[in-house]
């Protein structure tokens, strides 16, 4: 195979994608499913033996954190951001890669100012000790980790763009 054949670049287009999608998928699944054992077990010691789990609501509030962080590029890379296209496809070719090059750019500033924002945050809890009711858990990881998040998914748009 050529590099010039077009099988071989969209071939090299996917990769980095790959290197991407692998690790927050498992993550992501990791995280779900901590998330799901911390609910079940804690319902399920709350009913039967009245003992439930200390501060389950409080871990399942920063687990909850850190799997919409990942959700964020993980939903850029599956091409699940919301768009209504019905009309744009009616438009010539031209308008409409300037159209799309229009819309990755005010999604990539949206995304930019939400990781700002959750930035802040984060430096705002530290400062003040924000922290979780029962067990005094931290809020400033889970800020940064939705900073993160957000910063992470606005290169992956921009990436998108380049590569289509």
């Amino acid at each position: 195979m050529k590099l010039t054949d077009p099988e071989a670049t969209s071939l090299h287009a996917a990769g980095w994608r790959r290197w991407i999608e692998i690790p927050l998928v498992f993550a992501g699944g990791v995280l779900v499913f901590s998330l799901m054992g911390l609910s079940v077990s804690d319902a399920l010691l709350r009913s039967f033996f009245n003992k439930p789990i200390f501060g389950a609501n409080d871990y399942a509030q920063i687990l909850l954190s850190f799997v919409v962080s990942i959700s964020f590029p993980l939903c850029v890379l599956a091409g699940r951001l919301i768009a209504i296209d019905t009309i744009v496809l009616m438009l010539p070719r031209a308008l409409q890669v300037i159209l799309d090059w229009m819309v990755t750019i005010l999604g990539t500033c949206i995304l930019g100012y939400l990781a700002w924002r959750a930035f802040l945050n984060a430096l705002d809890a530290a400062t003040f000790g924000e922290s979780t009711m029962l067990l005094q858990l931290p809020y400033g990881p889970s800020y940064y980790a939705v900073a993160a998040g957000c910063a992470f998914a606005a290169v992956v748009l921009i990436l998108e763009r380049l590569t289509r």
